[in-house]
Formats: structure tokens, sequence, C-alpha cells
């Protein structure tokens, strides 16, 4: 093998000595520039979203945050028993944190991050049965509609307002059950 020569591209291989057809190369040439120009479109349309969100998030937050605690206050005055064992939290930057001390214990806690256009949620639960925490973490995204609207979404689920959000994450810590998974 000492002294041995690679063999040459094109020359000597069974198959390709002759010009071969390569219109994808060309095609794909000619495409460049409109390539470029979509890759332009979503790159200036996920700024507008992220500048969109960065402006309207928090208040859409703000809200979530007033609906959760007068949802709360809601069921103090409506569930005679165990009503005081529910503690609620507004956290700084627009989260919140709810504690319900009674079986089965539960304990959620939201936090936006609008850079990353997301809510960090983290549930847990104590079921009196098994006497160990099971956890979970979930998000919910900012979504952006074609009117500049904010809204929040938990996979293909939009919420339009606050309250709908307040309804999918207080049935967790208010009534839960094996129905509804962590």
């Amino acid at each position: 093998m000492r002294g041995a020569r690679a063999p040459q591209l094109g020359r000597g291989l069974t198959g390709y000595n002759g010009p071969m057809g390569r219109d994808w190369i060309d095609e794909g040439l000619r495409q460049a520039p409109a390539r470029e120009q979509q890759r332009q479109l979503a790159s200036e349309r996920r700024r507008r979203q992220a500048a969109t969100i960065a402006d309207k998030a928090p208040e859409l937050m703000r809200r979530l945050v007033a609906e959760v605690g007068a949802a709360l206050n809601e069921y103090r005055q409506k569930a005679l028993v165990r009503a005081d064992d529910i503690e609620f939290e507004p956290l700084p930057h627009e989260g919140f944190s709810i504690t319900k001390t009674s079986h089965p214990s539960v304990y959620l806690e939201c936090r936006p991050s609008y850079v990353g256009q997301v809510v960090y949620c983290n549930f847990g639960r104590t079921d009196r049965d098994e006497g160990e925490i099971r956890e979970s973490a979930f998000n919910l995204h900012f979504t952006v509609s074609d009117s500049d609207m904010v809204a929040l979404r938990h996979e293909g689920r939009i919420f339009q307002n606050a309250s709908d959000p307040a309804e999918f994450l207080l049935k967790r810590v208010l009534f839960p059950s094996s129905d509804h998974p962590l």
C-alpha cells in the first residue's frame, strides 16, 4: 500500500465518468433569493411578536393574577368547609402561588418569562393514601393573534381571556382528582 494513490473522482470509477444531471443544484440556487426573503419575513414576524409580548403580556398576567385571586375569594365564600386552608400569594413580575393544605394538599406556582414567551407552572399534589408528593411542570405559552392581541395557549387550546386560564389552573387546585392529570 505504500505509495498507492487514492482514486481521483471522475476517473476509473464505473458510473462516474460521464457528466450527471444535477438540476437540483440549479433549482436550489434559483430558489435561494425566495428562501432568504421567507427567512427575513419569519425573523421580522418573530421580532414583532416578541415585542408585542414584551409590551402586552404583563397586563395579561396582571389580569390573570387578579382573576385567580377573585375566583379564590368566591370559592372561599361559597365553600363553607376548609375554605381558609388555601393561601394565595401574588409573586413579583406578575406570577403567583397557591397552596392548599387540606387533603389532598396541592400547590401551584406560575411565573412568566416574557423573553421566553412562556409561563412556567409547577404543580404538586399529596394524596392522603400515598403520602408522597407527585409533581409536574407544564407551560402556558404566550401567543399573538393577527390583530396583535396577546393570549395564553396550552397545547392546542388558546385561552381568549384571563378567566379561561384561571379556570384551567384552579380546577387542578380546588377540585383535584385522578381525572386531572398532573
